[in-house]
């Protein structure tokens, strides 16, 4: 009888990766690069002589900027991204073929979320020139802190670490996640304070503004937890009615938590006792870090374990 012989599929050998060393030292000359771009730019950018712009952070209290800065900080944001992305294409610090997956998958979140960290280096840059840090100095800082995000943001995407159950992997997509719906969070809480409110700094107003950003930030929160934080969770309990009552029930719990601490550093410690340390961003800052810890750790215990 005349045997015949099957060839076995071929399996595609995985790239070799870059030692760790070597990693690091590429990616901190794209760093390097990247703040150098950002300097160079304002340097020739022209940024004095143009319209002084006025925002109220708090109550009572504003923030200026120029209009100049404005503009130069959402150029420079897509510089630094742009550049960012061409060099480590170029470079490839760990050694993996870059990919967006079957489909291109990762292709949209990864831009929407490269579009968040250009308007965080805008944000980064307006707050720390308008609380007086020189020009030069915060465009290096924002430069720096918005190139090692869109680095992350690569790996995440380009090199498929959003299936990583790594502890710092899936930190750091808990960390996005946050910033996300904090954009949001906050975006609403500002208009309602600050705007359908102006002048009045009743309690029930706090109470008002932190409930509405709450509202809009659960429901981003719960889609991007259940289908890009925790990928690998091993239950799929989130995705049933019951996980998804539990979900908004210990966000329940973290939004009276937001609105205690935001009472009291806010209502309290600023606006009756005067201790101007403790403003709206200040206070916002602070009960958003609490209320992440809070949220990533009882997801994790009781939702995507």
């Amino acid at each position: 009888m005349e045997m015949v012989q099957r060839k076995s599929p071929e399996v595609k050998a995985r790239p070799a990766e870059n030692g760790f060393g070597l990693e690091l030292v590429l990616s901190l000359l794209v760093v390097l690069a990247v703040i150098l771009a950002d300097a160079f730019l304002f340097v020739f950018y022209p940024i004095e002589g143009s319209e002084v712009i006025e925002m109220v952070y708090s109550e009572g209290l504003t923030i200026a900027f120029t209009k100049g800065i404005l503009l130069f900080s959402l150029v420079g944001g897509a510089l630094s991204w742009l550049l960012s992305l061409l060099l480590l294409l170029l470079l490839r610090p760990s050694g993996i073929s870059p990919s967006f997956g079957a489909k291109a998958k990762g292709a949209i979140p990864y831009f929407i979320l490269s579009l968040f960290g250009i308007l965080a280096h805008v944000v980064l840059l307006v707050l720390l020139t308008g609380f007086g840090v020189p020009a030069l100095l915060s465009t290096c800082l924002s430069g720096f802190l918005c190139s090692v995000y869109f680095i992350l943001l690569y790996k995440l995407y380009l090199e498929g670490r959003t299936y990583s159950n790594s502890l710092f992997w899936e930190i750091f997509r808990f960390a996005i996640v946050g910033l996300v719906a904090a954009v949001f969070d906050f975006a609403l809480c500002y208009v309602v304070q600050f705007i359908a409110f102006a002048g009045k700094d009743a309690v029930y107003v706090t109470i008002l503004a932190t409930a509405c950003g709450f509202a809009v930030g659960v429901v981003i929160n719960y889609l991007m937890s259940t289908f890009m934080v925790y990928k690998g969770a091993k239950t799929k309990t989130s995705r049933t009615g019951k996980g998804m009552a539990l979900f908004f029930f210990l966000a329940l719990i973290g939004l009276f938590l937001g609105i205690g601490l935001q009472a009291l550093l806010y209502d309290w410690l600023f606006l009756d006792i005067g201790i101007h340390f403790f403003s709206y961003p200040v206070d916002f800052v602070i009960r958003t870090l609490v209320v992440m810890v809070y949220n990533y750790v009882t997801r994790k215990l009781l939702l995507y374990r």
